[in-house]
């Protein structure tokens, strides 16, 4: 065992505001930079055909004409027509058309050019040359960005149509943009990154004051629940311990030696809440019990033993109804539990009884030996251990009898002869210290 990282619950909740602060803003500038980027490639694409269209509109027109006056193909018109075109071969603010490429729908075949002078041209011819002829419905435009050696590409499918509106031939069309508008485009992304970080960043500083109060009521809150349930506990032992004719004591220094006893074996906040929890309520079920066997002061008689046993069972009746009190239940079930299987009520023996019903048996006899009982006086601390010697393998375990005899003279000293309020006082700083923190493994 490990001891737990413990943590103010104020703290843990600083903690998680500001991480989920700091998660929201880096996702909400990352969002708008895939927006603004996806805006200004549309953007982008939409300049892009609307320029393109403009000039191959001037480029079929100048095609039919050339067919018209001589007489000839389209395709000696169509090369013709590039030629003479200076719009396909001046750069424009916008870039290049670096591949365009005629086709007429359901006819077998294709014209194309492409911009040798472009480094990349040629894998530009492979790459759409190896896809799928489109076929797009009447009118139908299309446009997308691709990547072609590392080059940011678009590539159009534009239908061309004739006076009647109907389509006469499509066209693909592939333009390189240019890298002034690359780096327009970049530093749109940026700006609209860096920019939704500083809107973030303004609001948190608002919200942060707001929400700070908040948790600061909230924890306060908790706190007061937790110190809340705490002393119910206290109370609860203390109407056990009135109940049972003993003492408010029993209940604080048998806990107090079961936490120090966990303490050095390394236990984390989770157990040591059970284990208070338990020391707090071990013999709850004794409510069920009548006082004539409970408060007897003479040896109980075999079947009234047999009925002092059942209290085991009402504690375990008691705190499994609760949610908050259920993790008590291996020490108010297994306390009477003995290390050789001869204990009650399961007669479980060994590993097998509860690591919480272990220690609590050791601190449990240990201070039922060394206090007032209405039956007897109390015992000196060495003879106390010394009984408990005696028992080591069968009613108690070697090794956590072993860390508490190395201890148990100085708790004693400290314990012993202290009264009830001190003894509650510190009770409730130290169980304090493993409800009010550890925050990030508590359940109410």
């Amino acid at each position: 065992m490990s001891y737990a990282r413990k943590i103010s619950l104020k703290t843990f909740a600083y903690r998680i505001l500001v991480a989920r602060l700091a998660m929201m803003t880096v996702a909400i500038a990352l969002l708008l930079a895939v927006a603004v980027y996806m805006m200004e490639q549309t953007r982008l694409e939409q300049a892009f055909v609307a320029e393109t269209r403009k000039d191959l509109l001037q480029l079929v027109a100048r095609t039919q004409m050339i067919q018209s006056e001589r007489k000839g193909n389209f395709s000696s018109a169509f090369h013709q027509a590039i030629e003479e075109s200076a719009a396909l071969r001046q750069k424009d603010e916008l870039g290049d058309v670096v591949y365009i490429r005629f086709y007429l729908p359901g006819i077998p075949g294709a014209e194309e050019y492409t911009d040798s002078s472009l480094g990349y041209h040629e894998a530009v011819r492979n790459h759409m040359r190896a896809l799928p002829r489109p076929e797009p419905g009447a009118k139908q435009q299309v446009s997308e960005t691709m990547k072609i050696d590392g080059h940011l590409l678009l590539h159009a499918v534009l239908p061309i149509t004739n006076i009647k509106q109907d389509v006469s031939l499509y066209t693909q069309v592939v333009y390189a943009p240019s890298e002034p508008v690359i780096k327009s485009m970049n530093k749109s992304v940026l700006r609209a990154a860096l920019g939704v970080i500083a809107v973030v960043f303004m609001t948190t500083i608002l919200l942060y004051p707001v929400i700070v109060r908040l948790v600061n009521r909230l924890t306060a809150f908790s706190q007061n629940l937790i110190t809340a349930n705490l002393e119910t506990l206290s109370l609860l032992g203390c109407v056990i311990a009135k109940r049972d004719s003993s003492t408010d004591e029993h209940n604080y220094r048998v806990t107090l030696y079961a936490v120090r006893i966990a303490e050095k074996l390394g236990m984390d906040a989770g157990e040591m809440r059970s284990l208070v929890k338990g020391a707090f309520l071990h013999d709850i079920g004794k409510i069920a019990i009548q006082d004539n066997i409970l408060r007897k002061k003479d040896q109980l008689t075999a079947e009234e033993f047999e009925i002092m046993k059942t209290h085991v069972n009402h504690g375990l009746d008691v705190v499994t109804r609760s949610t908050w009190l259920r993790d008590a239940e291996a020490v108010v079930g297994g306390h009477h539990e003995k290390y050789d299987g001869k204990g009650y009520p399961q007669g479980t023996s060994g590993k097998d009884i509860p690591l919480l019903a272990r220690i609590f048996a050791v601190a449990d006899v240990f201070d039922a030996l060394t206090s007032v009982r209405p039956y007897k006086e109390p015992m000196g601390c060495e003879a106390a251990l010394e009984i408990l010697h005696h028992r080591r393998n069968t009613h108690f375990d070697p090794e956590i009898l072993d860390v508490f005899m190395g201890q148990a003279k100085s708790l004693y000293q400290r314990y012993a002869n202290r009264l009830s309020d001190e003894l509650r006082s510190e009770l409730l700083d130290v169980a304090g210290q493993y409800f009010h923190d550890g925050a990030d493994g508590l359940t109410y």
